[in-house]
């Protein structure tokens, strides 16, 4: 009982000496950061707030847990792993091409929440709006696998709506995937024996021509031949139904695509 007090002040000290440290001391350090000044008159301070579609991207991102496999963090050139001729070498994230220079606390000025992440399931994020198209984003969101077969990512096809076509034409914002990633959304999807006789008894010879078209003839009598069409059909796009994206959809790729950290050079940011 005589080191009560003893404990409870030295208890008090670690924490407030904690918060001092990581909490406070931080805050005051950097609480008067401000956007970079425009190199000139044509361009725009950096970072810029937010607005938007990408705007409520944000939320579309939180919302479906893409901070727990993805991190928006570069780390210096004195971290990170890469693998080359197949052993794993110490290295950076910029060698993975995932942004030109470490990252650091001025590019998160605007960001509500900071979504740094831990994990890296999958690749960074913080500079992906530069590495890929919004077709590719849509693609890749909707299905994975469409785009890369090794990939363990989650299908997002919820966000999608398989709807089908008014008056022989398409949405300019219907995706363009193969009826094997539309036909049962989030599957990857094949006919069976007999769904797929029954397809070639009706619509052989147009998929034939079609397929003679860019391969050459193709005996559709021969088992050969009938899975060589099967293997074409299957990534052309159907014709009856489309897939467009929702507005979250369309949110969460604008927030994605404005995703562009470690692009713009900063003092603080040289290594």
């Amino acid at each position: 009982m005589d080191r009560g007090l003893v404990i409870f002040v030295g208890a008090l000290l670690t924490f407030s000496s904690s918060w001092l440290g990581l909490v406070l001391f931080p805050f005051w350090q950097l609480n008067d950061e401000q956007p970079v000044a425009a190199a000139s008159a044509a361009d725009e301070p950096y970072p810029r707030p937010l607005g938007g579609q990408a705007l409520a991207g944000v939320r579309v991102y939180e919302q479906n847990g893409c901070m727990y496999c993805h991190s928006q963090q570069v780390r210096s050139e004195k971290f990170g792993n890469w693998w080359e001729g197949g052993v794993m070498r110490t290295g950076a994230d910029i060698r993975r091409g995932w942004g030109t220079r470490r990252t650091v606390s001025r590019d998160y000025l605007f960001d509500r929440p900071t979504m740094l992440g831990t994990m890296r399931t999958g690749p960074d994020l913080a500079n992906v709006g530069t590495r890929y198209s919004e077709t590719w984003q849509h693609a890749h969101t909707f299905n994975p696998r469409a785009l890369n077969g090794w990939s363990i990512m989650p299908s997002f096809a919820f966000l999608y709506g398989r709807e089908k076509v008014l008056g022989g034409q398409k949405s300019d914002r219907a995706l363009k995937l193969g009826r094997e990633w539309t036909v049962d959304p989030g599957y990857r999807w094949r006919p069976s024996a007999a769904a797929w006789a029954a397809i070639v008894a009706g619509r052989g010879p147009a998929i034939a021509e079609a397929f003679a078209a860019q391969h050459g003839p193709v005996d559709v009598d021969s088992p050969e031949g009938r899975e060589r069409l099967l293997a074409f059909w299957l990534t052309t796009e159907e014709d009856e139904y489309q897939i467009v994206p929702s507005a979250e959809a369309d949110a969460l790729v604008a927030y994605l695509m404005q995703l562009r950290k470690a692009e713009t050079p900063l003092p603080e940011g040289k290594e």
